[in-house]
């Protein structure tokens, strides 16, 4: 009997119809010396997913606020990156991995904006 209205209670505390939305999917290239599209809006609690690729060399992407980090590796392989952003603001975006003599210009930039109230 216990179980039962355990079951019972779970089923009754989650919203019928209520789904996790898609993440946003922003599709990003890394090239010497910049990352396309720059900057990134996106709104505070969206789910992000980055598909990056690399339009040249092995690159690096790197956003410290939302603890982002990979290695996008020469050739046309998206590397799959999801994120929540959690806070609003501008986050630079790095190249985590030496590139070139262009390497320590190669920024972008996520905007975050503040969610409006309807």
């Amino acid at each position: 009997m216990r179980i039962a209205l355990v079951i019972a209670f779970a089923f009754l505390t989650v919203a019928p119809g209520a789904q996790t939305p898609e993440p946003r999917v922003i599709e990003v290239v890394a090239k010497r010396f910049a990352f396309e599209p720059s900057p990134i809006e996106v709104t505070v609690g969206e789910t992000v997913r980055l598909l990056v690729t690399s339009a040249d060399g092995v690159h690096g992407i790197e956003i410290k606020k939302f603890k982002v980090k990979k290695e996008i590796p020469r050739g046309g392989d998206p590397v799959t990156i999801e994120f929540t952003a959690s806070e609003a603001g501008e986050f630079p975006i790095l190249c985590s991995e030496y590139c070139g003599d262009g390497h320590e210009d190669m920024t972008g930039m996520l905007v975050v904006r503040a969610r409006t109230q309807p």
